[in-house]
């Protein structure tokens, strides 16, 4: 990840766009805490910003990302963030060590997954879908 502070404040649409995806993603405390106090100039500084998006708005991105930042600490575990957006891919998820898949169905549609927290242990059924792009709606156990 390079510098998400500047990235945000660059003015930049896809520099905005590249480090809410990289905030969204991240577990690094440290970073989430470094960015906390600037919170106040990123929204002056992205407010303005057209950042685009065809299904859905580039800006949710942002707007997760910096709700992150801001919420993170009262939840319970990082997995209370895969219930907030539809971008969470289970099987990426898996290579990234943060969950578990216990079962994969692909009989039918939408394909299902039941997963479990590498963290918490909480469980969770996540239904895949796709209209014009892939989603994925986690709902805990």
């Amino acid at each position: 990840m390079a510098d998400p502070l500047a990235d945000f404040l660059s003015g930049d649409p896809q520099r905005i766009w590249q480090a809410s995806w990289d905030i969204i993603g991240t577990r690094d405390k440290n970073v989430l805490e470094h960015l906390r106090p600037a919170l106040p100039a990123i929204e002056r500084a992205t407010a303005n910003i057209e950042l685009g998006g065809m299904i859905f708005s580039n800006r949710d991105a942002l707007v997760h990302a910096l709700d992150k930042v801001q919420n993170y600490r009262a939840w319970k575990c990082w997995c209370d963030d895969y219930r907030r957006l539809l971008a969470f891919d289970p099987t990426r998820e898996e290579e990234r060590g943060h969950v578990r898949m216990l079962t994969q169905d692909r009989s039918g549609w939408p394909v299902t997954y039941e997963c479990e927290c590498t963290i918490c242990g909480r469980g969770f059924r996540v239904d895949e879908g796709e209209h014009h792009s892939r989603w994925w709606q986690w709902t805990p156990r």
